[in-house]
């Protein structure tokens, strides 16, 4: 096991007292479980009813590693291409046109890679050829890359018509943005966006961005990671009940308004030994950790005892450890007044027995 300054060593003391204490599981078990969903009915402390009804996703083989990862090269990249954003604003101010979205940055949504979703308003592309372009570009870029291509993290459908008539006046273009994948598991997140103050460390996810009508009116660009290390082939995983069991009391507590999905795949943590900064970027650091970990989608109420979310509430993605069921503390403060978003290892199988 990797072990990374003094604060993990004490941190790394713990863990296994922890483990001991539960059964644990491998990624093909916590499958098998997550198949029944999660369908449960909660009161809150102010006696309102929060009904969860939602599938779990596991995504990932047989195993479940820990990795450190690094920047790609390139680490950031950019298409160019001619927006196709521009011709729709444009067009819609010309001709009295309206733009209308199909499909609204869906997070997570299955897409079918054969379907014309945008034939009927004026672009016959599919998704495939949608993505055989896209990789077309990478390679030209340099980048060799997985991504998640059946579940985009956002997907979107765009077009323009005339706001009298309907005559499409721009064809529909498509828009994605993708999880990168390691060993079968998205990148879904930094865990730094688990907490409500948010972190001064800096956060970044990996992911390519897509927008196309066609050849030549698309945009885009991305960033990419690299595993340096595997720290861990597979590791031991707790129940998916004491997963949701970790998520029970934020949402008895009144904060947790709806809850959308539940997701298996990577987090990604912040380096403990990286010289931290006020003004750093997420570009000044070289090393990240993935660990396998749940990912919570929900809505949560600023103000628990109003029972209304802003005009445009975010979604928030709120990481759970896979191996303790322990969520992250949405209020926490401990570290540069943001959250702290520092690895602190993995048990292991050996630590288990």
């Amino acid at each position: 096991m990797k072990k990374t300054g003094a604060l993990l060593l004490m941190m790394l003391a713990l863990i296994p007292a922890a483990a001991a204490a539960q059964e644990v599981y491998t990624l093909p078990e916590i499958r098998e479980q997550a198949a029944k969903g999660w369908h449960e009915t909660y009161t809150d402390k102010y006696g309102r009813t929060r009904q969860v009804d939602i599938d779990i996703e596991v995504f990932g083989e047989e195993t479940a590693p820990v990795v450190k990862a690094g920047w790609a090269d390139p680490q950031e990249y950019d298409f160019g291409g001619s927006s196709p954003f521009t011709e729709i604003k444009e067009t819609r101010i010309k001709r009295n046109g309206v733009s209308t979205y199909l499909y609204d940055g869906v997070v997570g949504m299955k897409v079918d890679l054969d379907q014309k979703y945008t034939e009927d308003y004026g672009n016959d592309l599919t998704l495939r050829e949608v993505y055989d372009f896209l990789q077309e570009l990478l390679r030209e870029q340099g980048v060799d890359q997985e991504y998640l291509w059946e579940q985009p993290y956002t997907f979107s459908i765009l077009y323009s018509a005339h706001k009298d008539t309907g005559e499409v006046l721009v064809p529909a273009l498509y828009s994605v943005m993708l999880w990168q994948t390691e060993f079968g598991l998205p990148i879904l997140t930094h865990v730094g966006d688990s907490f409500k103050s948010g972190t001064d460390t800096p956060v970044i996810i990996p992911k390519v961005r897509f927008s196309m009508s066609n050849r030549h009116l698309y945009l885009g660009g991305g960033t990419a990671f690299d595993v340096k290390e595997i720290l861990a082939e597979d590791i031991p995983l707790c129940s998916v009940d004491k997963v949701i069991e970790g998520a029970r009391k934020m949402i008895e507590d009144g904060y947790i308004k709806k809850v959308y999905d539940l997701r298996f795949g990577y987090v990604i943590y912040s380096d403990p030994d990286e010289a931290w900064g006020k003004w750093r970027t997420a570009y000044d650091l070289d090393t990240w950790y993935l660990a396998p970990s749940w990912v919570m989608y929900c809505r949560i109420l600023e103000d628990p005892k109003v029972d209304q979310l802003p005009e445009y509430p975010r979604l928030w993605e709120v990481t759970i450890n896979a191996q303790t069921g322990e969520m992250m503390d949405y209020f926490d403060t401990s570290l540069y007044k943001g959250g702290d978003a520092r690895y602190k290892g993995f048990i292991s199988w050996d630590d288990v027995k």
